[in-house]
């Protein structure tokens, strides 16, 4: 009997959703990019590449309009604002650090929170050459 209950704990621990309340982001690169939860780094050397980070909101019900605030080393957030679940913020070539960060989140059953759920993301971009 307890090997029955310590089996229906775990699985219950197991299928626990770890992206729940928070934010992930991946760096953009010309390979398959996945996401992970509160940092993430990569590159890309390859002349013409657009650099981007993509930041995407983990929420633990369905989401109408998230408050995102972006700091650090980038040069805009593609589409001049950012309301949805996803957002990209274009960088400059070269190494640097941009934070996603959720202020508000409006959940479409129509209530809202304050929050403050963060990912911080490092890259490096180049065109080809050696930066220095």
């Amino acid at each position: 009997m307890k090997k029955r209950y310590f089996m229906a704990v775990a699985a219950g621990v197991l299928s626990f959703n770890s992206f729940a309340s928070s934010v992930s982001c991946y760096v953009d690169t010309m390979a398959y990019d996945q996401y992970r939860q509160g940092n993430c780094w990569g590159g890309e050397h390859y002349p013409g590449f657009a650099p981007a980070v993509v930041f995407k909101v983990n929420a633990s019900k369905p989401v109408a309009r998230v408050d995102w605030v972006f700091r650090g080393q980038y040069r805009n957030v593609r589409g001049g604002t950012c309301t949805s679940t996803t957002c990209i913020v274009d960088v400059r070539s070269g190494e640097g650090e941009v934070t996603g960060c959720v202020d508000r989140i409006y959940y479409k059953d129509y209530t809202w929170k304050d929050v403050n759920w963060c990912a911080d993301a490092t890259y490096y971009y180049s065109d080809g050459g050696v930066m220095f």
